[in-house]
């Protein structure tokens, strides 16, 4: 007889970090996330990365969605929402790289983002912003521009 399989889902977070990092600004974002990134890469090709906060912006992680080709990478949203239920986190950071390091979001960036934030709408995620970052660590911030639009 066949039985159903379990399905285990954990998350440990970093109890004794003392040194928190909290975002404020898009500026604390962006030099989080500039940290992060593997700086072999970010000139190579694009990838997508989700910060994941607490509700308190404090950073829970950082995790990489997708790794693409010298112009474009695909995003799956159902695995960003499903990272972000299963570490509990109330809010979101979007990133990006341009390999060119034109800070410019395209057209498709922005359609992507506004389909996240609806989508964060419904699971009542926040999405905070969405920061294209470049390899000379200049930035574009979605929030800034004021083109995330949570209300």
């Amino acid at each position: 007889m066949e039985r159903a399989r379990e399905i285990k889902i954990s998350y440990k977070g970093n109890r004794k970090n003392n040194q928190k990092l909290k975002i404020k600004s898009s500026e604390d974002a962006n030099r989080i996330i500039y940290d992060f990134w593997d700086k072999d890469h970010i000139e190579l090709h694009e990838s997508f990365k989700v910060v994941y906060l607490n509700n308190n912006n404090v950073v829970k992680g950082i995790c990489t969605m997708s790794i693409g080709g010298i112009t474009s990478t695909a995003v799956d949203i159902r695995l960003i929402f499903a990272t972000a239920l299963k570490t509990l986190s109330t809010a979101i950071i979007l990133t990006h790289n341009h390999p060119s390091g034109v800070v410019i979001p395209s057209e498709a960036d922005k359609q992507l983002t506004r389909k996240i934030v609806k989508a964060g709408k419904f699971l009542d995620i926040l999405v905070l912003d969405h920061i294209i970052v470049t390899p000379h660590q200049s930035y574009f911030s979605f929030s800034d521009e004021r083109l995330i639009l949570n209300d």
